[in-house]
């Protein structure tokens, strides 16, 4: 009997050293799960910041309202109270109940006022989740931020990215907890006072702290972004607009139009206009934007000195191709330097250049600038744009006046007028700054930590003599020649650029592509601007009105 009871007792204690220590916690799991009616909850996203932590989506604070069915339904009087705050009556609010057994979710965005009602009334069985609806009208740089599925203003912050930043740092934005509301109730079914609702998390993790949505600082500065959508609503009704920073690389602002709005993103849909292409990451041909390359190729190659005249009679041939210069009604330029011929745009001259240059040597200058591949700050959808075509790949003879294939994005468009700016250096731009955990820990993103004054000296594409150079052709088309509206302030570089679309108005005006690309100030500049204007009927001037006008508002007229 001794050794059977010492036998029994034996497997009794290892049973229970089991069922505490090692089965302990799925144990009590299961318990807390036995006892607990839970509903799940979208995790809400972190949010997209600009460079100074302010909120780039104007998100705004909303509750939800969650109903454990068997405490209310039974109760027709708690019904009517509730649904009367809630605005529907009660055969809705039971409808919404839907009779079964677990809490459920009877209404979404209640604003601080309604959520404060609710809970006023002290029913048992019901609950006040704060949420958030993710996108509010005040948002800014939509086609940048993007935009989650099923982001109506009425949904819980959580979802999918579907687009843009939201897309692209998805998991970090997500998170994966917290996972549900639950109301811990008795055998009976009735709520355990010192319990109640609580929210709890399932995934495992030690901390719950270690699985909650990140927030994305990015580089964007949202006082220049509003200034840049102020003056694109206004005066463009599709386009695009890139500022940049060539000290850092770092993206200030970057818009698209027409504009879209994040929450009604299906109603957006099959429209012609294409409100959500983001049109500073599409490619189109730069006009008169890509002569500053080609100077600067024909200058580092020693094929033209900065002193050589030229002579425009209006027109010029290149392989078996006449091209008219824009002055060909008044007999042409006449003779004129080749800075001189920057500022006026004389296609004649940059003809001579361009066959000088040859093919190949173009395509692979333009390389160099950083044309025909992405920029690597990682949006979706960005077009890599084409080069000049090589002699093997074809006649190309429009290439050294931005026609024929060559194509470029807004973007590229100024990652290559920054190395002007940098005085004949490379940078590459950047929007993705920092991950900051809901903790506070920062994780910089990139090769440099945000907040740098410069970013490190770049592979040298030019001379500091050749960047100088353009940089007095380009003060020069500002102060004097084709760029005059972008001289809003003083030391403007920059130039226009014109393509023709083939389309024209219904009264027979030709459309155009109108360019501007330029920086300020002419030296140590802080900002670089490429305006692309779609379908307009005058071109690069207005472009550079567009650019006049955003100095302006960014620099105060200074």
């Amino acid at each position: 009997m001794a050794v059977f009871w010492t036998a029994v007792l034996a497997a009794l204690g290892l049973r229970l050293a089991w069922v505490q220590v090692a089965a302990g916690a799925g144990l009590a799991e299961a318990a807390v799960a036995q006892r607990a009616l839970a509903v799940p909850l979208s995790p809400s996203r972190g949010s997209i910041l600009d460079r100074h932590g302010v909120s780039l989506s104007d998100s705004r604070t909303a509750y939800r309202v969650a109903v454990y069915p068997a405490l209310l339904a039974s109760e027709p009087a708690r019904v009517e109270v509730l649904a009367g705050v809630l605005g529907f009556g009660a055969t809705e609010l039971l409808a919404r109940l839907g009779g079964g057994t677990l809490p459920v979710f009877v209404a979404r965005g209640l604003d601080a006022g309604a959520a404060a009602a609710v809970m006023a009334l002290g029913l048992p069985g019901v609950a006040v989740v704060a949420d958030e609806s993710r996108y509010g009208p005040g948002a800014l740089a939509r086609h940048v931020v993007g935009y989650v599925s099923g982001a109506h203003p009425d949904a819980p912050g959580g979802g999918r990215g579907a687009d843009g930043l939201e897309l692209v740092w998805d998991p970090f934005l997500q998170g994966s907890g917290p996972a549900f509301l639950a109301l811990f109730v008795d055998g009976r079914g009735e709520p355990i006072p010192e319990l109640g609702w609580r929210k709890l998390h399932r995934d495992g993790s030690s901390s719950p702290w270690a699985t909650l949505p990140c927030d994305l600082v990015t580089t964007l500065d949202i006082t220049v972004q509003a200034v840049v959508e102020e003056v694109m609503d206004r005066l463009v009704s599709r386009g695009a607009v890139v500022v940049l920073d060539p000290r850092t690389g770092d993206i200030l602002a970057m818009a698209s139009r027409p504009d879209f709005a994040p929450w009604t993103v299906a109603s957006h849909l099959g429209r012609e206009d294409g409100p959500l292409v983001n049109r500073a990451i599409a490619a189109y041909p730069p006009g008169s934007i890509l002569k500053p390359l080609v100077l600067a190729a024909a200058l580092e190659e020693g094929l033209v000195r900065p002193d050589e005249t030229f002579v425009c009679t209006g027109a010029a041939s290149l392989g078996g191709r006449e091209f008219s210069c824009h002055a060909r009604p008044a007999g042409g330029h006449g003779e004129l330097s080749v800075q001189e011929a920057l500022s006026v745009s004389c296609n004649s001259v940059f003809l001579e250049l361009a066959g000088r240059l040859g093919q190949d040597r173009l395509a692979a200058w333009s390389d160099r600038f950083g044309l025909g591949r992405a920029s690597g700050v990682g949006l979706p959808g960005e077009s890599t744009a084409t080069l000049p075509a090589t002699a093997a790949e074809g006649p190309d003879p429009g290439a050294g006046l931005g026609l024929g294939r060559v194509t470029l994005t807004p973007l590229q468009a100024a990652r290559a007028y920054a190395v002007f700016a940098r005085g004949g250096r490379a940078v590459e731009p950047r929007l993705a700054a920092a991950l900051v955990s809901p903790v506070g820990a920062r994780a910089g993103l990139g090769r440099r930590t945000p907040g740098d004054e410069e970013a490190p000296g770049g592979a040298r594409i030019i001379s500091r003599f050749t960047a100088a150079a353009v940089t007095a052709g380009l003060v020069a088309a500002v102060r004097d020649g084709t760029g005059r509206a972008a001289g809003t302030v003083r030391d403007v570089a920059g130039k226009t650029g014109t393509v023709e679309t083939g389309q024209a108005t219904p009264d027979g005006r030709k459309l155009y592509h109108g360019w501007f690309a330029g920086y300020w100030p002419q030296y140590s500049p802080r900002l670089v601007i490429t305006v692309l204007i779609e379908d307009t009927t005058v071109g690069g001037r207005e472009a550079a009105l567009v650019f006049g006008e955003i100095l302006a508002g960014l620099t105060g007229g200074e």
